[in-house]
């Protein structure tokens, strides 16, 4: 038998009879050949029917919470909402009386227009009382006596003439002025002097003003402090003028 014959024996010996295969073994007859290449991969079949489910396994074990995120910006602020009515004003309750010592009516006002010499360490007399309401004055004291405990305002202005005469004492002087509380003891309230010092006969004006609290029917005065005698000399009319009144 030629090689042709065997080779095609042994591709029809697992199609044909034992007997048929002749001198040929018979398990190289029905022996397997090499695998031949893939074919092609045909096309998918149909989807086979959706089984039935199956039971719900049992629930995991709920994992920790996370950390919370930072705060965002905050949003714009929204468009302010309209202003609700006015409710209805209530009725006005009555007036209740006024309290002790409200009434602010205690004042006076008192002038001097003489040209008269005021001893050092004494009082200014003023012989003119312009006005006067609850605060009294005596022009021969000098005093300014209030009935009623407050607080008071008060201002002085006064015409002054250096009448130093002494010949071994030719320096001049600053003049002063001072409030005092009189009555019921003497108090130093407030200190004024003429701006420059006054050469003998020479004129300057001293003003002042102070606000303290005053006892009730304490009297005050305004006392020449300057260590010499000085004159009152008439400005065109006044020498001198205190206004005195309560402010509260």
């Amino acid at each position: 038998m030629n090689e042709d014959e065997i080779y095609e024996n042994e591709k029809n010996c697992c199609k044909k009879s034992i007997e048929f295969c002749g001198l040929i073994n018979s398990r190289e007859c029905c022996k397997t050949g090499p695998t031949g290449p893939t074919g092609p991969r045909g096309a998918t079949g149909p989807t086979g029917p959706t089984g039935a489910t199956g039971p719900t396994g049992p629930r995991g074990i709920i994992g920790p919470t996370g950390i919370t995120g930072p705060t965002g910006p905050t949003g714009p602020q929204g468009v302010t909402g309209p202003t609700g009515a006015t409710g209805i004003t209530g009725p006005t309750g009555p007036t209740g009386p006024a309290g002790p010592g409200t009434e602010l009516n205690s004042y006076a006002m008192v002038h001097d227009e003489s040209n008269t010499t005021v001893p050092a360490q004494n009082p200014i007399l003023f012989q003119n009382t312009n006005i006067s309401n609850k605060i009294s004055y005596n022009p021969a004291t000098g005093e300014f006596s209030v009935p009623e405990a407050g607080i008071y305002m008060i201002h002085w202005w006064v015409n002054v003439r250096n009448r130093n005469q002494d010949k071994n004492d030719c320096e001049p002087k600053t003049l002063g002025i001072e409030l005092h509380q009189f009555w019921p003891e003497d108090i130093l309230i407030a200190h004024s002097s003429t701006h420059n010092k006054l050469s003998c006969c020479e004129t300057g004006t001293i003003s002042g003003n102070a606000v303290f609290e005053a006892l009730p029917g304490a009297s005050y005065r305004l006392v020449n402090t300057s260590g010499i005698d000085f004159d009152l000399v008439p400005n065109d009319l006044y020498s001198a003028s205190v206004s005195i009144n309560k402010i509260q």
